[in-house]
């Protein structure tokens, strides 16, 4: 899984927490600094495309704004479940 951001995006901060909470292991892609991986999105998506961008397999959508419901779906994880090693208490 893949999850293409920028370092100012807050949608994309919000998408990266979310997963982290939930245990799912991504691979981070920084638009900023990998010129290849931008024109790739606009490949696939056109240049409308927002970040953040998420690509699980060959499925690849931009999730701008962030909405935890349809991501926890795309994953089929619960959207209110917590990783109990990413929570205090």
């Amino acid at each position: 899984m893949k999850v293409y951001s920028t370092k100012w995006c807050t949608d994309c901060m919000l998408a990266k927490q979310f997963l982290k909470q939930r245990g799912v292991t991504f691979e981070d892609i920084l638009l900023e600094t990998n010129p290849s991986a931008k024109s790739y999105i606009i490949e696939r998506l056109g240049r409308a495309a927002k970040v953040p961008v998420i690509e699980i397999g060959d499925r690849i959508f931009s999730l701008n704004p962030f909405d935890p419901n349809r991501l926890a779906s795309e994953l089929s994880v619960d959207p209110s479940h917590n990783n109990p090693d990413e929570t205090s208490g």
